[in-house]
């Protein structure tokens, strides 16, 4: 069993850690992955383990859990996660009136004579006092939070943040009672050392840090909200003869839906009359407008931009594909990626061992400097600490790239899948479907010498005409309009091809194998046709008329049009394309040297396919298998991530990690291309987290001190609050990618 769980109370990585520990410990957990981005927890479990079960371990681990609204498993709410503005701006005006009081006599700014620290000390110490009280106050959650992680032995960022300012709060109430008791001269010199604006500006720094932090998370998962808004709340449909306007919740399959210019569609159906032309590029990506006409299929989400249209209903609600769209981001948003382990790793001991390192660096200076030293020292490498860069360095990247594939009409399942694609080496292609159209079209028609070309039309077309196979179907649409033969026998030959009679004359029209072997007819007069067929990738077709050849009929599938330009890309991307194919070799080899592969593997059933994907991985890196058919699932299975076209069967696209939904071989480039600027977007966001901490927690420290570089408490409040910031912003960069 699989659920989604939305967790509140998490403020950075180490959090999300403990929540995962304690669901873990629950007998009959298989699985589970806690998202800091989305405040979602997916969980896979079997009994004993239960719902009620997992939220009771959340709660037992100091934060809650609870099972959300069907299709609002992650967090995607249209405000972000703030700390209050007017609480926020509040909290800055009275740390700023703190900081110029603190510092100001400093520097020689005018400050109040009744607060001068030298003639009134007992009042310049009492209102810093009440104004970083009044902070405290505001961002009380801190102190709660931070202590009840305490107590629970799960210390997270807000008891860092309790602990800093905390520690600022009782120096300054400490030297105020001092002050009190010592009076004179003695209040005067511990009025100069209060480090209250260091208590408020920690506060209000990382309180600013987390609301610029949560907006820029909003705009992560701005294409997934904009997805689930892209179906209409009303649409108009025929019931009983009659038009009326309902709610998009209450359609039903093989509703008639009513479609005008500028409406929504809000199911996936196929049109039943009228004509008209849709935008389809919010969900294919595909930018041209496409014309529509009875039994096109419409798209939920796409936009009629000119026309009218009456659609029945195939799929709606939950089942339509707009609404697996968004589900497919929303569990890649969820999952993780293998590189994001790391990040698991330190997360878990992160802060037990800064709150290690703090007091150390208390410890050791002040046996070297006094405890003001101590205490400078100490509070800044409490502060400066960020484990939230790390907990967010993976997600905000995967989010930001899925939801940027799905504008381009790929759809990935999971982060693995997006990693994956940032390492392909070798990129496997189906060709049926995939490279060409696998619509069959007459490439050549060549007569046989001392043969009648009108009769040799008509015995094809008359032969061809009444089979379904696609190959005939291709010569009866091409010779359409031809006199027909009245023929009195008409059968298939499986695997070779058709037979016929008229006249009392044995019509024949298939292979070589059935004209040459079965036949026993000299087909050597129309053998460089066959071969010039067979070298462009077509399948020669020959017909005769009792012991006479008639000719010979090459049949080939379209070329996508984009499929020569998608592999030139690939290979200047260091990718090798290999085309795997159930033709004849010599059929796949034309194939492959008009679309410029490096390689083909031809005469494969589906089991071939699958394996010739194991054999690459093996040798040629990580693999890349792209298809469209049912018999494709076993190799986009055995691939180490497998990409469907989207047109293609629901069985390739079930097998398949990335859906490619315009169906274009060119987005096979830009899924490759995306992976690629993701993987990297992601190693600089680890990077800077890591590199932040391993150089900022020394200075905070105090190594530098011999040559005068130390850090204030607040500086280091503000360089942890925009380190979050900042891997944030760059994973926003992906939001560009073209």
């Amino acid at each position: 069993m699989k659920r989604e769980f939305r967790v509140t109370g998490m403020s950075c990585a180490s959090c999300a850690a403990h929540v995962e520990n304690a669901v873990r410990g629950v007998g009959g957990v298989s699985s589970v992955v806690v998202s800091l981005l989305t405040d979602s927890m997916t969980v896979e479990f079997d009994a004993p383990a239960s719902e009620e079960k997992i939220v009771s371990a959340v709660i037992r681990a100091g934060y809650g859990a609870f099972l959300p609204e069907p299709g609002k498993e992650l967090a995607l709410d249209d405000e972000p996660q703030t700390f209050g503005g007017r609480r926020l701006l509040l909290s800055a005006i009275l740390s700023l009136l703190l900081f110029y009081l603190a510092m100001g006599h400093m520097i020689g700014l005018p400050i109040p004579p009744f607060l001068s620290p030298n003639a009134h000390p007992y009042a310049f110490i009492s209102v810093q006092l009440v104004l970083a009280y009044v902070v405290a106050v505001i961002h009380s959650r801190y102190f709660t939070g931070g202590l009840l992680a305490l107590i629970r032995r799960a210390p997270n960022m807000d008891t860092l943040v309790m602990l800093g300012s905390g520690a600022a709060l009782l120096h300054g109430t400490v030297a105020f009672i001092l002050a009190l008791i010592g009076g004179g001269e003695r209040a005067v010199a511990l009025s100069m050392e209060l480090y209250l604006d260091a208590a408020a500006m920690i506060l209000t720094l990382v309180s600013l840090g987390k609301t610029l932090e949560g907006r820029a998370k909003r705009r992560t998962t701005d294409a997934i909200r904009l997805l689930t808004k892209l179906s209409p709340d009303r649409v108009t449909v025929r019931r009983d003869g009659a038009e009326t306007t309902i709610c998009t919740s209450e359609l039903t399959v093989g509703d008639v839906v009513i479609l005008k210019t500028g409406d929504r569609i809000a199911a996936d159906g196929t049109v039943v009359s009228g004509v008209g032309c849709c935008d389809e590029a919010s969900v294919t990506g595909e930018s041209r407008p496409i014309d529509k006409k009875e039994g096109d299929v419409l798209i939920a989400g796409c936009l009629v931009t000119d026309g009218y249209l009456e659609m029945r209903a195939d799929k709606v609600g939950e089942d339509t594909s707009l609404a697996a769209t968004v589900r497919m981001i929303r569990e890649a948003a969820a999952s993780k990626a293998p590189i994001a382990r790391l990040a698991d790793k330190v997360s878990t001991f992160f802060v037990p061992a800064v709150l290690g390192t703090a007091l150390l660096t208390a410890v050791v200076w002040f046996f070297v400097s006094g405890p003001s030293a101590a205490f400078v020292h100490g509070v800044s490498v409490l502060v400066i600490s960020c484990p939230c860069a790390l907990g967010l360095a993976t997600p905000t990247a995967i989010v930001t790239a899925t939801g940027r594939g799905a504008e381009r009409g790929v759809l990935i399942k999971s982060a693995a899948a997006l990693e994956t694609l940032g390492r392909v080496k070798t990129v496997a292609l189906d060709k049926t479907g995939t490279l060409t159209r696998g619509e069959m079209k007459v490439i050549s028609l060549t007569v046989a010498p001392g043969a009648d070309p009108d009769r040799f039309r008509s015995v094809a077309y008359a032969l061809e005409s009444r089979s379904t196979h696609p190959i005939a179907r291709a010569i009866a649409a091409d010779l359409a309009g031809v006199p027909d033969l009245a023929l009195s026998t008409h059968s298939t030959i499986p695997g070779k091809g058709v037979y016929g009679k008229a006249d009392g004359v044995h019509l024949l029209g298939g292979n070589a194998a059935l004209l040459a072997d079965d036949m026993e007819l000299d087909l050597s007069p129309l053998s460089a046709a066959a071969d010039a067929i067979l070298d462009v990738g077509g399948t020669p077709v020959f017909f005769s008329e009792g012991e006479r050849l008639l000719g010979v009929v090459g049949v080939g599938d379209t070329v996508r049009e984009d499929a020569t330009d998608a592999l030139a890309k690939l290979r200047a991307l260091g990718c090798r394309s290999v085309m795997l194919t159930g033709d004849h070799p010599r059929a796949a080899a034309g194939i492959a040297e008009t679309l410029g592969c490096d390689e083909y593997r031809a005469g494969l059933l589906p089991d071939g396919k699958a394996e010739a994907v194991s054999e690459l991985s093996k040798h040629a890196g990580p693999v890349l298998m792209v298809g469209d058919g049912i018999n494709d699932a076993p190799a986009l299975t055995s691939a180490d991530v497998g990409a469907a076209v989207g047109v293609g069967t629901d069985v390739a696209v079930a097998s398949a990690d990335v859906v490619l939904r315009s169906g274009n071989v060119s987005d096979v480039v830009t899924s490759v291309r995306l992976g690629r600027a993701t993987l990297r977007n992601i190693k600089q966001n680890l990077f800077w987290a890591l590199i932040y901490n391993a150089i900022c927690i020394p200075i905070a420290a105090g190594v530098l001190s011999p040559l005068g570089v130390t850090l204030a408490p607040w500086m280091a409040a503000l360089a942890m609050s925009f380190s979050s910031v900042f891997v944030v912003t760059n994973a926003l960069r992906l939001r560009r990618f073209r």
